[in-house]
């Protein structure tokens, strides 16, 4: 098949991702409604994780069975990269719904991803000070082969869990639900949720093909074509659940897809008893350098969205504005210097 056939399998993936998606969201809004679980937890957890299991399985395969972790690196961030222009590019949208005035949680589980974000950047920081401390130093054994930075992830996650469920809900407006029950709404949830992750698997062997094809690098193919179909289904989430007006889940699905994202390093890390992944970062300087562009620009815009949060309340737009629209340039300045 031709570049153009491959392009079109790409779009009419992402087209069934995009309705899948929005099927999966209002049942997620609809069992919010129902139950007293906070809205953080229900998408910073239920939601987020299905969202963010096309980047699970994507990485897993390009990693195990394509032997390409540079396209599970860019996948990974630049997914998250693309999560918070997303979140930015809705709230301009939606403007008039002043977003940021109206949810008062994520602070804390915003907090941990930056803290994520500082332990990857970390050992790539010392050793560029010529210290002993780099990923491959970080290499150890325990039956399998795996970083300690995997194991400092995966810690931070479950501190993330604690967080989103501590996470003050907004009132439930019960009149607002359908007659379906809790049992009918997590049926239909599955349904839809196992096309996302079908039509998201199958997304990977499209953009490994694409990449080739059009000579782009493994970690700019994964962050630009894989990273923005496999966050697909949070652009749709949030989308759909801003016209709700449920802004707790969808805050809650972007930080909680995010902070599940760099867990997945560390799991595929774990799985791939092989080799140590972050050797790639090391040893493959162009890979490595386009993986800290993603992680400098993507803790800079956690940052600027922990200030969004943290904020009083802004009633002038313009002033309102401008973390979103920082986000979105930060991302831009991503891909331009990636070009």
């Amino acid at each position: 098949m031709g570049l153009f056939a491959w392009l079109g399998i790409y779009v009419l993936l992402a087209l069934v991702t995009i309705v899948s998606t929005n099927r999966a969201s209002h049942y997620v809004n609809e069992l919010d409604k129902k139950t007293q679980i906070s809205g953080a937890l229900l998408g910073g957890v239920m939601l987020a994780v299905v969202t963010s299991l096309p980047e699970f399985i994507t990485s897993i395969t390009s990693t195990v069975f394509l032997d390409q972790p540079g396209l599970a690196f860019g996948n990974v961030f630049g997914s998250n990269m693309f999560n918070l222009t997303i979140l930015a590019v809705v709230d301009l949208i939606f403007i008039k719904h002043l977003f940021f005035n109206k949810t008062r949680i994520g602070v804390k589980t915003n907090s941990l991803i930056i803290m994520m974000y500082a332990i990857f950047l970390a050992p790539w920081v010392l050793s560029r000070f010529n210290t002993a401390l780099g990923y491959d130093a970080l290499d150890i054994r325990i039956g399998l082969t795996f970083n300690v930075i995997s194991l400092l992830i995966i810690l931070v996650y479950f501190l993330t869990l604690k967080s989103m469920n501590d996470e003050l809900p907004q009132e439930k407006d019960a009149t607002r639900t359908s007659d379906l029950t809790k049992r009918r709404i997590m049926l239909m949830f599955v349904f839809w949720s196992l096309f996302v992750i079908a039509s998201s698997a199958a997304i990977t062997y499209v953009t490994d093909e694409l990449s080739v094809r059009m000579n782009l690098t493994a970690s700019f193919a994964g962050a630009i074509f894989l990273g923005a179909a496999t966050s697909l289904p949070e652009l749709t989430a949030v989308i759909t659940l801003f016209k709700l007006k449920n802004y707790d889940v969808a805050l809650g699905n972007i930080l909680g897809s995010n902070i599940f994202n760099m867990t997945i390093i560390s799991v595929v890390d774990i799985i791939n008893a092989r080799d140590n992944i972050f050797e790639e970062l090391t040893f493959d300087a162009e890979l490595g350098e386009n993986v800290v562009y993603l992680l400098i620009l993507g803790l800079i815009n956690s940052i600027i969205l922990l200030i969004a949060l943290k904020r009083k309340t802004v009633r002038r737009k313009i002033w309102y504005a401008i973390p979103s629209i920082v986000i979105i340039l930060g991302y831009l300045v991503y891909v331009a210097l990636s070009l």
